[in-house]
């Protein structure tokens, strides 16, 4: 096997190469992979059958010629490791995607969160928001009191908005002006922020500045008023 580069997670491989390789050219299979720890899959014909990892490629790939797993495949890969410390996480994702016939256990992911419960929150919100902007009036306005209530930037407000809000502001006798975008985006001088705080830094520099004060928007009846009128 050629000399690889070893600055990835893997150094050399060997892909869906015949199983009696390991019966006919023994040593020369070993002086590749022997000793080498790495990820490797099992196949029947095409069709793969069992992922695995092992701190000795060519010692656990032979067990399985004799194991549960004997002439239930006759094609491997292996995956050399630069490193080891990663192929666990990995031999992990890859049982979770590929859900090899062989394997009893699917790979758990330690660590990681379920983003399923997110999904279904950020869901309902979007239909929320949707349907406060088709009604628009005050339904759509109670939406974006609520979605500003204690947010930070702006990005919560996208597709709360039932169109792009003109933004002005005052700064040493000059005006500035901005836009807050139906995707929550504030839009200054040809750049995107996802603050009122960050796009006003964008106008006096450097420090600190409540974005929510130093921008206006003109409100039916008064004028221009703070953009932090959107939060009451």
């Amino acid at each position: 096997m050629a000399k690889a580069m070893k600055s990835g997670l893997f150094t050399q491989y060997l892909e869906r190469v015949s199983g009696r390789l390991l019966e006919e050219y023994p040593q020369v299979i070993a002086t590749m992979i022997r000793g080498h720890a790495g990820v490797y899959a099992l196949y029947k014909g095409e069709r793969l059958y069992y992922v695995g990892l092992a701190s000795n490629l060519m010692t656990r790939v032979k067990q399985h010629q004799k194991d549960r797993h004997a002439k239930r495949w006759d094609k491997f890969s292996v995956y050399l490791a630069s490193a080891d410390e990663h192929i666990k996480p990995l031999e992990s994702l890859l049982l979770r995607i590929a859900l090899p016939k062989g394997n009893l256990v699917k790979g758990g992911l330690p660590g990681a969160v379920d983003q399923r419960r997110s999904l279904t929150r950020l869901i309902r919100q979007h239909d929320s928001a949707k349907y406060a902007s088709l009604f628009g009036g005050g339904l759509a306005r109670r939406q974006v009191r609520k979605a500003t209530a204690s947010a930070k930037g702006t990005l919560v407000l996208a597709g709360r908005l039932e169109k792009r809000i003109p933004l002005r502001a005052e700064y040493k006798g000059k005006i500035y002006t901005a836009a807050l975008r139906k995707d929550g985006y504030i839009s200054y001088s040809g750049d995107l922020y996802e603050s009122p705080s960050a796009a006003g830094r964008a106008v006096v520099g450097a420090g600190h500045i409540n974005g929510w004060a130093f921008w206006k928007y003109r409100k039916t009846g008064k004028g221009w008023v703070r953009l932090s009128e959107l939060r009451k």
